[in-house]
């Protein structure tokens, strides 16, 4: 069964279509006109499609819904600490030399930052292990970069476990401020035959309306003699 997205959007797709295929036409019409002694003084015909108004008929077929989250916003100062803490932690320290500690504390601020984003669009958790791991594998660069353990422990540093930690103290910093349901996926039945044997009830009819905005390119000329061309509005 089609999506609907994807059923509507073949719907459009067709319409855009036989709009191209006019414009062929109207380019080999032309061309004939040229040719002719009479009608190269004629308007060459030229289709536009105005508002096209549709009733389309479709049942629901299946329909699934996902639970969109919206996290509060993070504090960061307290966050990046937190983060900060626990990597330090994972390397058998309290504390960092300072050129090794400004490193850290400027990646953790970058990947805090992104993370946020990460999470408004998203809607759930998922990228928090991937900041995780992230600050797992950066510790380890600076920790072989800054020797901030014996090459010989360096090996022995487990990033899964580094990562499963932080993953643990982030997750508990990260708070829900609202959820909601919404619509996942909708397949519909749209197959006339298929329409026919449903009940009417369980029929919807989307009504749609469509209207053409064509696009042009124009050659533009700057002060200094470049010339553009751009794709605009007619």
């Amino acid at each position: 069964m089609p999506n609907l997205n994807e059923y509507l959007g073949s719907i459009i797709s067709s319409i855009t279509n036989a709009r191209v295929m006019a414009d062929i036409q109207t380019v080999k019409v032309a061309e004939e006109y040229a040719k002719h002694d009479l009608l190269k003084h004629f308007a060459v015909p030229h289709m536009r499609v105005g508002d096209v108004e549709l009733t389309i008929p479709v049942a629901l077929d299946v329909l699934t819904e996902k639970t969109e989250t919206e996290y509060q916003p993070i504090d960061n100062t307290k966050f990046n600490s937190l983060m900060y803490k626990e990597l330090t932690n994972s390397l058998g320290r309290t504390s960092l030399p300072s050129k090794a500690s400004k490193a850290l504390r400027a990646l953790l601020v970058e990947q805090t930052h992104s993370l946020e984003q990460s999470l408004r669009i998203k809607q759930d958790l998922a990228p928090v292990e991937e900041y995780s791991q992230v600050a797992a594998r950066q510790l380890v660069q600076l920790a072989e970069e800054y020797q901030l353990v014996s090459r010989e422990s360096i090996p022995k540093l487990n990033v899964e476990q580094i990562t499963s930690r932080v993953m643990a103290v982030a997750k508990q910093e990260i708070k829900v401020l609202n959820q909601r349901k919404v619509i996942d996926n909708l397949n519909v039945i749209a197959e006339s035959h298929k329409l026919r044997e449903e009940n009417p009830q369980n029929i919807i009819y989307i009504k749609l309306k469509i209207s053409e905005e064509g696009m042009e390119w124009q050659q533009m000329e700057s002060s200094n003699g470049e010339i553009s061309r751009r794709l605009l509005p007619e």
